[in-house]
């Protein structure tokens, strides 16, 4: 599953391989895979362009080219992109081809058919996929509790909703929000509004620790040159419903909130709040 480190993990890929080469060729096996423009005009606007800078937005990746466009990459849940020597044996699943010079393509793969790609002038393509609407980013030096706390104050939803809502921390996806609420002792069906001082706390650092620890096992799926990532996609409670937990051993419970499955451990994380400041107050 592609979320923010395995993301974050292929745009340094990309910077350390890619960034300064040009586009000499572009297929579309999969036309469905192209948001926008047309399939033909996004092949059109791609040749010969030269890649200057490679970067992420959330899930995003964005590569910025000389004339002033922006390509962006999105895998949803399962997509891919590889580095391969040109002419290399295509996967079935193979979406989008991009031809580098020096005799190296790109293979953008998706054995559900999701990831999808788009190219304009940067600042219209950053305004079709509302990039501007996302919430801080959780790796930034910039994001503390303070902004944490103003993220989640007067949300009245549920911390794990909140928590995937991109408008409010960008990129953070489902595996990575249910490891970051373990590490932070705090159960998944609690108000975000409801959060203390020291529980909002807890999360930034839970958060960060998920996030880091994830760039540092270089994520859990296979980098641009292929490479398998060292980090587990079933950690300490995600997708390991009914095994003890890690810390106390009480079975993980799951439980689907806003449509999205979610692991917690019921005795680390206890659905009560201790009694103090509330976050957005000391805080903000």
């Amino acid at each position: 599953m592609a979320e923010v480190p395995e993301v974050e993990i292929i745009v340094r890929d990309l910077r350390q391989a890619v960034v300064g080469r040009r586009f000499t060729d572009v297929e579309v096996p999969a036309p469905a895979a192209v948001r926008f423009p047309s399939p033909p005009e996004f092949i059109e606007e791609l040749k010969g362009r030269r890649v200057t800078d490679a970067r992420r937005r959330a899930k995003f990746i964005l590569l910025t080219l000389d004339d002033g466009r922006m390509l962006a990459i999105h895998f949803m849940l399962w997509g891919d992109l590889k580095l391969v020597p040109r002419g290399s044996e295509r996967p079935a699943a193979t979406l989008v081809v991009l031809a580098l010079e020096g005799g190296e393509e790109l293979h953008l793969t998706d054995t559900l058919g999701y990831a999808r790609v788009a190219v304009g002038r940067a600042p219209e393509t950053a305004a079709r996929l509302k990039l501007e609407e996302l919430g801080p980013e959780a790796l930034d030096e910039g994001f503390t509790p303070e902004v944490l706390a103003r993220q989640l104050r007067r949300r009245k939803s549920p911390l794990k909703t909140v928590l995937l809502n991109q408008r409010v921390l960008a990129g953070l996806g489902n595996r990575d929000a249910d490891e970051s609420l373990w590490q932070a002792g705090l159960d998944p069906r609690r108000l975000a509004s409801s959060l203390t001082t020291e529980e909002v706390v807890r999360l930034h650092r839970g958060i960060r620790a998920v996030l880091e620890e994830g760039l540092k096992l270089r994520g859990t799926q296979r980098d641009l040159f292929g490479v398998q990532g060292q980090a587990k996609h079933r950690r300490n409670v995600f997708g390991r419903t009914g095994a003890p937990c890690p810390r106390c051993a009480t079975p993980v419970s799951h439980l689907r909130i806003g449509g999205r499955n979610t692991h917690w451990c019921a005795t680390c994380q206890p659905p009560e709040s201790a009694p103090s400041t509330p976050a957005q107050s000391s805080l903000l």
